[in-house]
């Protein structure tokens, strides 16, 4: 019996050691997409709206830093990640956006029968590197945030609105910190489009 003990204690051993090494310690970030400014909506909002589970497109729905190299290669950062999925932080960037802007938005998970769905689509989240004039790439890449956007009445399934919204930021230096944060600034530009799109949208208003 004491043999036994002490060689289930050796497996389990070796099973948690098998485990560490496949799973490196990553650096994780947040996605922070406020510089202080708030886009306010002129005109009052009072019908609600509720954002459905946020698709993507394939390679997009990870917790990976994504890079697309000057051969069009989607690639991502070693050691990097972000706290939450791709559609999870958007999900929550653009519940903040829209409440700030003074929209009455509702995440998935809300129990609530609304008369308007938002669908929201990642076609881009990556940092890129485009080429510098010669065969070596440029030093700072540009983050790029790419959606599609449709605004959906319920009560018969028709789209009222669609919209490609986009967004662009330089990096400042060519580290994992400052494409955060160029990400972060592309993400802010992208949904205050969204936000100005959406308030023109006169059947909200009625």
């Amino acid at each position: 019996m004491r043999l036994a003990i002490i060689s289930l204690s050796l497996l389990l051993a070796g099973c948690a050691s098998t485990f560490d090494s496949e799973s490196p310690v990553a650096d994780e970030y947040a996605l922070k997409t406020s510089d202080g400014e708030v886009s306010v909506s002129t005109v009052p909002i009072s019908l609600p709206i509720q954002l459905t589970r946020i698709e993507t497109a394939p390679g997009y729905d990870t917790r990976r830093m994504l890079v697309t190299r000057p051969d069009g290669r989607l690639d991502v950062l070693a050691d990097a990640r972000w706290v939450g999925s791709i559609p999870s932080l958007l999900e929550v960037a653009v519940i903040d956006q829209l409440r700030a802007a003074g929209f009455d938005v509702h995440p998935n998970s809300a129990a609530l029968a609304t008369p308007y769905a938002l669908r929201v689509t990642v076609r881009r989240f990556d940092v890129e590197y485009a080429n510098s004039g010669d065969s070596e790439p440029a030093e700072t890449p540009t983050a790029r945030v790419v959606l599609d956007v449709t605004l959906v009445r319920r009560r018969d399934r028709l789209p009222i609105a669609t919209w490609a919204i986009s967004g662009a930021a330089a990096a400042t230096e060519n580290r994992r910190a400052p494409l955060v944060s160029a990400l972060g600034a592309a993400t802010h530009l992208a949904l205050k489009g969204l936000t100005t799109e959406l308030a023109a949208v006169t059947e909200l208003k009625q």
